[in-house]
């Protein structure tokens, strides 16, 4: 008996609600090369940092090349994010979708009283 991509799961505790975006394209489709949405590949900081293509079905990106060319990463968070494993050439690979993609804000902190 073979062993499948889909005999592979990612564990719940190697998920975070925080990833690193490192990288945006444009998720087209394969047949009609019709724009679906957009890849994010983000790092995985419980996974020793592996990057993760994440696809979220949208209009407009979250953050632009030029985004990340000025901020070098940009920290984000995605709504039901589902992962799963599949092999391609002999090699294993996690992918992933989500429903919708954040950039996360951080609150500055006020300066502290002398």
């Amino acid at each position: 008996m073979a062993i499948r991509g889909s005999d592979f799961v990612l564990s719940p505790d190697k998920m975070d609600k925080e990833y690193m975006l490192v990288e945006v394209n444009e998720w087209m489709d394969f047949d009609t090369k019709a724009q679906l949405g957009f890849n994010y590949v983000v790092l995985f900081p419980k996974l020793q940092f592996e990057k993760i293509r994440v696809s979220v079905r949208s209009l407009t990106p979250i953050a632009t090349r030029d985004d990340l060319a000025a901020s070098g990463q940009i920290p984000v968070t995605f709504e039901g994010l589902r992962t799963w494993a599949s092999v391609y050439n002999g090699r294993l690979s996690v992918k992933a979708e989500a429903t919708g993609a954040a950039i996360v804000t951080r609150q500055s902190k006020p300066p502290e009283a002398k």
